[in-house]
């Protein structure tokens, strides 16, 4: 499996439109209305986050290491920002928010008649102390909001306030800010080590059991919405890799999983007519460059290898055409639409180029040798290294077929292997040639680019601690400066220019080679539920390790009848 998200960085954007006027977008999805049977919960889902290491009791969401369940379905945010169609807000945990005091302080009303799942009321008190939990200690407040305070008036009405204009930051305030009880962490010595390991939250679950190899969460008898949830009982399993996962979701034991399953429709679709597969664009691939030390540093080299690459048989061979080819500004689309230049909507990558590839070496001063193969200026071989996560089978067989092509066009190319803590602490430090990851997962267009490009919050080489993004550490004082107008401004006009300077970045200077949609196929089994999110009806992302989307569709799926 390939498909997990990037760290987000610390500073969003919130659509123009909902900054300017704090209101909540209503989606209009039936799977968003809360009605339901008036009978309860019933009925056991079986699902997978995907292979990965044992479960532990870990539901701190001040925690990196918290288990998935934790963020939306155990712990609620204010607002749900849909992933899976970005501009679309939800009410959560409250009903609307305003700004004022120049966008220093946002006040949110809260919804009514929420209870704690040990059954004790949810008050605006239980908000303020949350950011005035984060404001005293940097390691509770992950995303670095500059929190001044926060006041109450009433029980359902809260008021946070800064030290500068946070317009920008709306979407970290209310949609990844999760909320735990006073009453509860008042009493914990060190919220940020703690492990929670019994939580008491909003959410639609609750905790049942936990084991190295299971975890069963059970619906929370206080939620607060009515009809929700719908399942009583979610049994998630973790697997020692893809193989074995995929067997499981081959043989119809998960109802919901995100696994990569090669030749999906013969090996799973056509098994069983009620076995589903939802395909939603939420990020893209790339190769990451270290921008600093190696070939790739320079620019013809990523144009010759982004020339070599035949992104549509790529996507055929490995992915059954689900993961098509991006556009050459690597733009996320259909779901960032609203922010893509003209050039980005209409702009489409060709096939396999290497007879581009090899002119635009031969211009810059590469060698082409007897034996097919470039050398460097200097009288180097020209050769590129790509680390990749052992397991992540489709990336891998990626990398199998890109070694053909790149030899095509003149270039050698080898990969390493290495376990998922190497590899991020590699992709951290800069220790790579070229990384194969994706970036995404974010509802907010700004996130997308920031992530991938601002050279803010990097280190140098060989220091990773506190790097969220840019890992290939690239610099671009022009794009620096457009990322902070776009945060600066409600304009959308004005945003949207920035956004397409940008676009034209990404083509031209390749600081990231775009490959393809990332693989975020995830499988339910309508033998045992319903109600997930389509391409008909995107309510919400329907990865099962993606949060809070994940507790957002938790709640509202079905058991099937």
């Amino acid at each position: 499996m390939s498909s997990r998200p990037w760290r987000v960085r610390g500073v969003g954007l919130a659509a123009a439109a909902l900054a300017a006027a704090g209101l909540l977008a209503a989606c209009g999805s039936n799977n968003n209305s809360g009605s339901g049977s008036s009978s309860g919960p019933s009925g056991l889902v079986t699902g997978s986050f995907g292979s990965g290491a044992p479960f532990v009791a870990n539901f701190n969401p001040f925690s990196p290491a918290a288990t998935d369940p934790t963020f939306g379905m155990i712990y609620e945010p204010l607002m749900f920002f849909d992933t899976a169609k970005a501009g679309v807000v939800e009410p959560w945990l409250a009903t609307s928010y305003a700004w004022s005091n120049g966008g220093r302080s946002i006040t949110f009303q809260l919804r009514h008649g929420v209870k704690w799942s040990d059954g004790k009321p949810f008050t605006s008190a239980d908000v303020a102390y949350n950011f005035e939990l984060r404001k005293s200690s940097p390691a509770l407040n992950g995303y670095g909001l500059p929190i001044a305070g926060a006041t109450t008036s009433g029980p359902y009405t809260v008021t946070i306030n800064f030290s500068q204009p946070v317009y920008s930051d709306l979407y970290l305030i209310a949609g990844k800010s999760y909320i735990v009880p006073e009453h509860v962490w008042k009493n914990i010595t060190n919220p940020a080590t703690n492990l929670d390991s019994k939580p008491v939250g909003t959410g639609a679950y609750q905790v049942a059991s936990v084991s190295p190899q299971v975890m069963e969460l059970t619906a929370n008898p206080h939620y607060y919405l009515p009809g929700l949830p719908k399942i009583k009982t979610y049994r998630f399993l973790t697997y020692s890799g893809n193989n074995t996962m995929d067997t499981a979701v081959e043989n119809g034991q998960l109802g919901w999983s995100g696994a990569f399953i090669a030749n999906i429709n013969k090996t799973y679709l056509a098994k069983d007519t009620k076995y589903a597969l939802v395909d939603l664009p939420l990020a893209v691939d790339f190769l990451i460059p270290n921008m600093e030390k190696g070939p790739q540093a320079a620019l013809p080299v990523r144009q010759a290898i982004s020339d070599a690459i035949d992104r549509s048989y790529i996507s055929q061979a490995v992915y059954n055409g689900y993961a098509p080819p991006t556009d050459p500004e690597g733009l996320l689309l259909p779901n960032f639409t609203n922010i893509a230049s003209p050039a980005a909507l209409s702009d489409k990558f060709g096939g396999a180029d290497p007879a581009a590839a090899k002119k635009a070496l031969q211009a810059a001063g590469y060698k082409l040798g007897s034996n097919g193969m470039f050398s460097t200026p200097s009288g180097q071989p020209l050769s590129v290294n790509i680390k990749v996560v052992t397991g992540y089978t489709d990336y891998i067989s990626i990398l199998q077929i890109m070694q053909s092509e790149l030899k095509a066009a003149g270039i050698g190319m080898t990969y390493t292997q290495e376990a998922y803590s190497v590899w991020a602490a590699d992709q951290d430090s800069g220790n790579f040639q070229f990384l194969i990851s994706s970036a995404g997962y974010t509802p907010i267009p700004y996130y997308f680019y920031y992530n991938l490009l601002d050279s803010a919050g990097t280190r140098p080489l060989g220091q990773g601690t506190g790097v969220t993004g840019d890992y290939g550490r690239y610099t671009n004082a022009t794009v620096n400066s457009l990322l902070t107008k776009i945060a600066g401004t409600t304009d959308t006009s004005a945003q949207n220019a920035a956004f397409a300077q940008i676009e034209s970045v990404m083509k031209g200077q390749l600081p990231d080679i775009p490959l393809m949609e990332a693989q975020d196929e995830i499988e339910f089994n309508g033998h045992m539920v319903t109600g997930y999110p389509t391409k008909a009806d995107p309510y919400a992302a329907a990865a099962i390790w993606l949060s809070p989307d994940d507790g957002w569709v938790a709640a509202r799926l079905k058991p099937a009848s």
